[in-house]
């Protein structure tokens, strides 16, 4: 976007959200210009549209690192500054960003942070800055069932929003808004597909512009644009809404698996070019499905095996009674090195999403996970992680820092242990408090009335998805640390309480000093027991942390006003961000390094085999928060020649009570190669946590962590 254009797109806009006659209107009217400057044209051979270009400023859920109104000034910055612009549209041009500086969504949620709780988060600050959390802008882990859509069409929904519409015509209006500007999407696509030849394509449009789906790539088609226009980069359980038309385009020779498998893959390529990484997450699997749902499952993996690209995030969920030929097609794929599906427990998952959620076992069925790992209800649910917790900083607070005398004048172990939770305990409040004024502050700014078109049960409430309409309002908190943490007590609890073999002091000013002239100290940190090597000590402190922060996050939600606010024990490339800006601690990891990742061990402590490792990792209680990365990384042996021990180990591990696996799959040497020769290394994906990426475009700093992490 030049300057100019720039220029007068935002003037454009701000003059629509100056105007408005009310909050549903605004936002109508800000999409429907937002979309015909982002959408972008379909090119010749494609058969999905939706390509979507990011503007500096628009209305969405969550965009350039903002929600709801959003302005993001690098971008606006380096369009207005291109030489496009007159002196007098420049000047014109500052006064709009001086606007929207403060009139953006984020800027006024942190206007009305009372006082005192920036002294225990930090906001707008990169992520590398020190600080023992964050407060987030976003309202993000979305999945919607399209199904009402698909079936009603829009014309359908428009006359459903019709009938209720007294109850409130000015949230039911602009819900129709949102529908007409749908509509119009598809039917411009429609003249571009008949600009380019492709008739067919241009006749699925049209009908689906008003008309529910008839058929797969119609089914697929509408709810692919619905996904782009509200902003949900997570796309739901997509076997189980596209299963059928799938099933019924094939039974009726109308389409060939051929076909429906080019469909997907270019489905997958618009996915990507989109570039959310960190979401895109398709589910597939879960026991309560339609006929057709497993073809798609199975195509659905293929796709994703011969594409070999870093998103969807497949995922997906394994049950009692589960077609093997899934099971077998996903150990193919992931076994290709894809990183793909990642796999989640359903006999595991299940009872803990009713536990932690409070929901019965028909609602925990419908649980999807989303983004890096966390759960929400399908179709029911937010569970926006509006903050982050770096467990780890709070603790070095708590034994050199700023709270040090919590340490120094700790009388024994449980004194310490008891103080350190209280100043956890202050964080997550905090940050529980601020996720709900997020949500208050974006009930009162932006309805989403894409959202509110599916979720239940906005349309029956007459109640736009964050002004009382949606079912369950959820929220979640990333934590980081926990395993350093747990390391870091034990070590503390055996040298300094236990064993008496330095003294508090001693300890503080070592890890003070980055263990300067301390490293048989530092060894003998290093040598005390670590969670993943099945050491009743070691992951006996890991299960007490977890239990005891993630119960402290949970218990927020009451006073909050939330129906759940749960930990997420996740990762995306935070453990290694992070750990720049945290100092030495007493696991032995000095100061600037990162550290575990998720749920897993310190890379390259589990020294006791995968077994053990294994059997590490499905102690912590699954029952107490809202998803665990569990990331395992196998040599290629280990699903080729090795393959009935590999399946043997999984079989074990969930049976066990494992929740869920993210398995990278390399030959030794492989990251090693890669970064020698990168250019030669472009296929090789990790799995980095919550996400996959291609190992040569990851920063230094993941790469080393990568690097440390234990092959099996």
């Amino acid at each position: 976007m030049t300057g100019k254009e720039l220029y007068a797109y935002a003037a454009d806009f701000t003059r629509r959200y100056r105007t408005a006659a009310d909050i549903y209107a605004r936002e109508a009217d800000c999409l429907r210009l937002q979309f015909a400057y982002a959408l972008q044209p379909m090119q010749a051979g494609e058969f999905v549209a939706g390509r979507v270009a990011r503007l500096p400023l628009g209305v969405r859920p969550q965009s350039h690192g903002g929600l709801g109104y959003y302005i993001h000034e690098p971008s606006w910055m380096a369009a207005v500054t291109d030489g496009t612009l007159t002196d007098e549209e420049r000047e014109e041009a500052d006064a709009l960003l001086r606007f929207w500086q403060t009139e953006n969504t984020a800027a006024k949620i942190a206007a009305r942070y009372p006082e005192g709780w920036l002294d225990l988060f930090v906001h707008n600050a990169p992520y590398d800055t020190p600080a023992a959390a964050h407060g987030l802008y976003r309202i993000s882990g979305i999945h919607m069932d399209p199904t009402r859509l698909l079936t009603l069409g829009v014309d359908g929904m428009t006359a459903l929003c019709e009938e209720k519409q007294a109850a409130n015509p000015a949230f039911y209006h602009g819900l129709m808004q949102a529908l007409e500007i749908l509509s119009e999407v598809c039917l411009r696509y429609a003249d571009e597909a008949a600009a380019l030849g492709n008739p067919a394509l241009a006749a699925d449009f049209s009908h689906i512009a008003h008309q529910p789906a008839q058929t797969f790539r119609q089914a697929m088609q509408l709810s692919y644009l619905f996904f782009v226009l509200s902003g949900a980069w997570n796309y739901g359980r997509m076997d189980q809404y596209l299963g059928p038309y799938l099933a019924a385009d094939l039974a009726a020779h109308r389409l060939t698996e051929a076909d429906a498998l080019r469909y997907i893959e270019d489905l997958w390529c618009r996915m990507e070019e989109w570039g959310e990484y960190f979401d895109s997450r398709v589910i597939l699997g879960g026991a309560d499905r339609p006929d057709g749902a497993d073809t798609f499952a199975l195509l659905a993996m293929e796709a994703t095996r011969r594409r070999h690209g870093i998103v969807p995030q497949l995922t997906l969920r394994l049950y009692e009674g589960m077609n093997p030929a899934l099971y077998e097609a996903a150990l193919d794929t992931i076994g290709e090195g894809t990183t793909f599906p990642m796999l989640y427990n359903d006999g595991v998952n299940i009872p803990a999403v009713m536990d932690a959620f409070g929901v019965d076992e028909a609602t925990a069925q419908r649980y999807v996970p989303y983004g890096c790992g966390e759960y929400v209800l399908y179709n029911q649910s937010i569970g926006t992680p509006s903050g982050t917790i770096n467990t780890l900083f709070v603790l070095n607070e708590a034994v050199y820092g700023k709270n040090k005398h919590l340490f120094l004048d700790a009388p024994d172990f449980e004194s310490f242990y008891t103080a350190y939770l209280g100043e956890v305990e202050k964080i997550v409040t905090c940050l529980s408090l601020q996720e709900k004024l997020e949500y208050d502050v974006m009930g009162q700014e932006c309805p989403l009335l894409y959202f509110s078109l599916l979720f239940d049960d906005c349309i029956e409430r007459g109640k736009a998805v964050l002004e009382g309409g949606l079912r369950h309002l959820g929220g979640t908190i990333e934590n980081y640390g926990n395993i350093n943490t747990a390391d870091a007590l034990t070590a503390i609890k055996a040298v300094v309480y236990d064993q008496k073999r330095v003294t508090a002091e001693e300890l503080s000013a070592a890890l003070a000093a980055d263990f300067e002239g301390q490293e048989r100290l530092r060894q003998l940190l290093i040598s005390q027991p670590k969670y993943g090597n099945d050491h009743p000590d070691a992951d006996g402190m890991l299960c007490r942390l977890h239990r005891d922060v993630c119960t402290r996050i949970r218990d927020c939600a009451p006073a909050a006003g939330l129906d759940s606010y749960l930990a997420v024990i996740i990762n995306n490339e935070l453990n290694s961000v992070f750990g720049l800006g945290t100092g030495a601690s007493a696991d032995g990891r000095r100061a600037g390094e990162y550290m575990a990742n998720g749920n897993n061990p310190m890379s390259g402590r589990d020294t006791c085999g995968v077994t053990a490792m294994l059997s590490s990792l499905t102690k912590p209680d699954t029952h107490i928060h809202a998803g665990a990365v569990q990331n395992m990384r196998f040599s290629r042996e280990m699903f080729t020649t090795l393959r009935p021990q590999l399946k043997t180990l999984l079989r074990t591990y969930f049976s066990q009570g494992g929740a869920q696996s993210m398995i990278t799959v390399l030959s030794r040497g492989d990251l090693e190669a890669a970064l020698r020769e990168p250019e030669k290394y472009r296929h090789l994906i990790v799995r980095v946590g919550g996400f996959s990426a291609r190992f040569v475009d990851l920063s230094p700093v993941v790469q080393k962590e990568l690097l440390a992490r234990t092959l099996y």
